[in-house]
């Protein structure tokens, strides 16, 4: 071996012996630290977790005296799963019901521990952090204001909650947070609909997304008048009967009738001028018996009014389209 040949193997040996020194000596345990030898990549996004930040590193890594990077295991953590979250933050698995990564103490399946692109550490913004993990049927034509805006927690609380499916408040106080129309009929209404008096609005509607308008659960036409087929009263039918407006004569299949003349077919089931379920009767509440609204918009300019009285037996309807009418189930009345 040449003498150059020498020198240069030797160099070689020197620069191994070096690096070997400098890897083994032990990190600082601080952002300064840690960042200038080699973790400089875990604070470059947008939002940085607050130790991080701080150069507190040992907020939750606990160094054990080894030296590193040469020994892996020269760090500890300074608490188990979400023990050690809860070191700083509050516990989120308190309350009834614990969303499933927080039960689990797996924080890190929706946030990363150092940094991140996106508010609150999460891994995903928006909707699209859920739908890591909820396979929701959104190819809808229509779908909820919160939902197509890409967010859930309007509705939901990520962590923690009293109530069902993680909801911020009970049914149907949850949907008058934003829904402050219907909560002003129902606080107002004498007589409400069963699913709204059982604060179940989920009966009607659908929360995420729905191929009717309102994001209603069923068909129901919003026209005013329209030919009729037990289709277009899908979402009625899903309780009532549906043989109610079916026959011109009956003397069970509604309690509408003047004898057995069906008076809900003579409103209903037409071709030309069928009328809507809405033109009589309020879907949430109204302030007179069997829900019939006291006045009837949607009829051009005008908002037709109706006065319901009951009777034994039947009712009479002082209305703005007809005469005054009354019928008798048992007695009934000629015209």
């Amino acid at each position: 071996m040449t003498q150059l040949r020498r020198a240069q193997l030797l160099m070689v040996i020197i620069t191994l012996l070096l690096t070997a020194a400098v890897l083994c000596v032990p990190c600082e345990a601080s952002a300064a630290g840690c960042a200038t030898a080699c973790h400089a990549r875990l604070w470059r996004e947008q939002v940085v977790h607050a130790p991080v930040k701080s150069g507190e590193c040992t907020s939750c890594h606990n160094p054990t005296g080894p030296s590193h990077p040469a020994t892996k295991k020269a760090f500890t953590f300074t608490g188990d799963g979400a023990k050690l979250c809860y070191g700083c933050h509050d516990n989120m698995a308190a309350k009834k019901f614990v969303h499933g990564p927080v039960a689990s103490g797996d924080c890190l399946a929706c946030h990363d521990p150092h940094q991140s692109a996106n508010r609150a550490l999460l891994k995903e913004e928006g909707a699209a952090l859920c739908l890591m993990c909820h396979n929701l049927k959104l190819d809808k034509k229509f779908k909820h204001g919160p939902v197509a805006g890409g967010i859930c927690t309007p509705c939901h609380d990520p962590h923690q909650s009293n109530n069902r499916h993680l909801l911020k408040n009970a049914m149907p106080n949850l949907c008058y947070m934003c829904h402050s129309n219907i909560a002003a009929i129902v606080q107002d209404a004498k007589y409400l609909h069963g699913p709204v008096q059982d604060g179940d609005c989920m009966a009607c509607h659908t929360p995420h997304a729905s191929d009717y308008e309102q994001m209603l659960i069923k068909s129901f036409p919003k026209e005013f008048y329209l030919p009729y087929s037990p289709d277009n009263f899908a979402l009625c039918f899903e309780c009532h009967n549906k043989e109610l407006p079916q026959d011109a004569r009956t003397d069970q299949a509604t309690g509408f009738r003047n004898g057995n003349f069906n008076l809900h077919y003579l409103h209903v089931n037409k071709q030309e001028k069928g009328r809507s379920c809405k033109v009589c009767h309020g879907p949430h509440g109204a302030d007179q018996p069997k829900l019939i609204q006291e006045k009837v918009p949607g009829f051009g300019k005008w908002d037709i009014p109706i006065r319901y009285t009951v009777i034994d037996n039947g009712g009479t309807c002082v209305v703005g389209c007809h005469k005054p009418k009354t019928y008798d189930r048992m007695n009934p009345v000629e015209y």
